[in-house]
């Protein structure tokens, strides 16, 4: 038998986050905002409609953000990241191993359940219930296939947010919908490559010979292909793999122009770093410093140090 894999995620995670405070926000367009209000990384399915792209800088859709009356926020991290924890809560009521992957991503282990597809609406309807955060549940015997059933169930609204694709000859007939860049794993290089031989989407992958695939991708690729064929290569974490960096960065709100004003900024990150740092146990070897000028003003000349 194979072990059923789910993979859960937040729809919009950001802009889930501020309409739990804000009910009015729902059904509106709503985007929040990268540091200091640069860009736009998390956009509403009503945003997404509007044709504002992910990372678009504001100062380029202010007309489309007044026209339209889209709601903009500011980021706040630490609150996503509370919000985060307690989503994972209740994942952890649900299955014994929880493997987070990002803030609104964890891969969960559904093996030994008799209905896993019930087992997930469950878990979506605690969730959205508790936290208040919509989720959608994608269940496979791989992890890239789990991705697949997601990503399917995310675009498809039949799936009403769950799409258990445990079911060999269900794969066959959706993973043609799938496009080979929107699978977990491939980036625009092997996208170009694959293109340039007709494999356009999962069901092509899938049936790529093995031995092409590490030729033109190398081990990675080949096990992508075995992933898609049903055999897992990617193995459960149900511990967080030990951190090996990290990173504090954050743009200014207004120029920095002075010595003084620069060093309490530096102050200000190293501190940051520190309590990540401590609050994940480790020990930092090095501590590199760096930073760049406004690159959108054209004004100006632009530095990297």
């Amino acid at each position: 038998m194979k072990r059923p894999v789910a993979i859960s995620d937040s729809a919009s995670f950001y802009v889930s986050a501020e309409r739990i405070f804000d009910p009015t926000l729902k059904n509106v367009p709503v985007i929040v905002l990268s540091n200091n209000d640069g860009c736009a990384v998390a956009r509403s399915d009503e945003a997404k409609a509007l044709g504002i792209r992910m990372g678009e800088p504001l100062h380029l859709i202010r007309g489309k953000v007044e026209a339209h009356g889209v709601r903009v926020f500011s980021s706040k991290y630490t609150l996503y990241g509370d919000i985060s924890r307690r989503v994972v809560e209740v994942y952890e009521d649900f299955t014994p191993n929880v493997e987070i992957y990002s803030i609104d991503e964890c891969f969960l282990d559904f093996g030994g359940f008799a209905d896993p597809e019930g087992h997930a609406r469950d878990l979506r309807t605690a969730v959205l219930r508790r936290i208040g955060v919509p989720v959608r549940v994608g269940i496979a015997p791989t992890k890239t296939l789990a991705k697949c059933a997601n990503e399917i169930a995310k675009k498809n609204p039949i799936f009403a947010g769950v799409l258990d694709m445990m079911d060999d000859a269900l794969a066959h007939w959706l993973l043609p919908k799938v496009l080979v860049g929107d699978i977990w794993g491939i980036g625009k290089r092997t996208e170009a490559k694959l293109a340039e031989l007709s494999i356009c989407s999962a069901a092509d992958l899938r049936a790529m010979p093995i031995r092409q695939a590490r030729a033109v991708g190398t081990v990675v690729l080949e096990r992508i292909v075995l992933e898609l064929q049903g055999e897992p290569c990617l193995a459960f974490e149900d511990a967080e793999p030990q951190r090996k960096g990290m990173a504090v960065t954050r743009s200014a709100g207004t120029p920095m122009a002075d010595f003084d004003t620069l060093f309490q900024a530096l102050t200000a990150h190293a501190t940051r770093a520190a309590e990540k740092l401590r609050r994940h146990g480790l020990v930092a070897g090095s501590l590199t410093v760096f930073f760049h000028t406004n690159r959108h003003r054209k004004d100006r000349p632009q530095y990297v140090g």
